[in-house]
């Protein structure tokens, strides 16, 4: 007699766990009416793939409650409220959906920088503010910021994501430093308006007007000026050559994306970071080059200008999940 098959299951993809923890905070954050739940329904049984993310959501649900304290309270509270905590929450259900090793990198990295945080943005979100020395901060999508304002100083740390900095005239006598700190380095604004933008290895300054110090480490002899209508991208051991400015590294402070022969896979990248989900480009097409300028606030517009422009097919596999393949 044959042996039965084992059965191997097809891994769920990372999209399809999110639509699943987005319905599962929303039936966490309060009752859905008929409406809702047929629209449940149907997302429920239109795929099995969706079937086994909602039963390994229902196996995890729990575990969402034991986490301790505040932090596992906290963004469950928020999402109530805020776009960003709504986010958090998410990312926190991804993860234990995803397996419990990420779930509590998950808590340890996104609720501590909230905690800590005095300033932030969702995933697609821009916000102004103006600091205590009237020094004025824009914060560009998903980033967080936290500030110290003392006698002593006077800083803004950079915990993620993009911001711009017009550097106010500091009415203490002596003048406190205006300091840009990131994990391995800190900035020192000279009469300033710049923009800093980390990635996970590192970052790059963009100056407009007066200048910025870098300084790698704490205290370490690796500096480096940047003047107005100059960049620099550095990371925790060295800084790069300084460069001329480049139009697209402020443009975002206007709400759009300047592209000169960018190429495509590059220019989808950038728009994913103001839509939630995934973007994904067939690597047939990932060079084309662009050119032209894209509203940020309307990611949906600037896809479907692409498709009408160039060879390519934009797939909406959700709402989440979008796909762009040759034509």
């Amino acid at each position: 007699m044959q042996e039965p098959l084992a059965r191997i299951d097809v891994p769920i993809p990372a999209p399809v766990l999110h639509e699943a923890a987005e319905w599962l905070l929303r039936f966490r954050e309060g009752e859905l009416d008929a409406r809702e739940r047929a629209a449940w329904q149907r997302w429920l049984s239109s795929n099995d793939l969706h079937r086994r993310a909602w039963q390994r959501a229902e196996r995890l649900t729990g575990l969402l409650d034991d986490v301790p304290g505040a932090v596992g309270s906290a963004p469950l509270q928020q999402a109530r409220r805020t776009r960003q905590g709504r986010r958090a929450a998410l990312a926190a259900i991804m993860g234990m959906m995803i397996g419990a090793p990420l779930a509590r990198l998950a808590w340890q990295r996104d609720p501590w920088q909230h905690l800590v945080a005095d300033g932030s943005t969702g995933i697609g979100e821009r916000r102004a503010l103006r600091l205590a020395d009237g020094s004025e901060l824009q914060l560009n999508t998903d980033t967080r910021i936290a500030l110290t304002f003392n006698e002593q100083r006077r800083q803004v740390q950079l915990l993620r994501g993009e911001v711009l900095l017009q550097e106010a005239t500091d009415d203490r006598v002596p003048a406190r430093p205006l300091l840009l700190q990131l994990r391995n380095a800190h900035l020192s604004a000279l009469g300033a308006r710049f923009a800093v933008r980390m990635w996970d290895d590192h970052a790059r300054v963009a100056v407009e007007q007066g200048a910025v110090r870098i300084q790698l480490g704490d205290g370490g002899n690796v500096t480096q000026l940047v003047s107005a209508g100059q960049q620099a991208v550095f990371n925790a051991t060295g800084i790069s050559a300084v460069t001329a400015l480049q139009r697209n590294s402020l443009a975002w402070v206007q709400g759009v994306l300047h592209a000169e022969a960018m190429p495509l896979g590059e220019l989808l990248s950038e728009l994913a970071r103001y839509r939630s989900g995934v973007v994904r480009c067939d690597p047939e097409i990932a060079g084309l080059l662009v050119s032209g300028v894209f509203q940020l606030d309307d990611t949906d517009t600037v896809l479907a200008l692409l498709q009408a422009g160039f060879p390519l097919r934009v797939r909406y596999r959700s709402r989440l999940w979008v796909m762009v393949d040759p034509a």
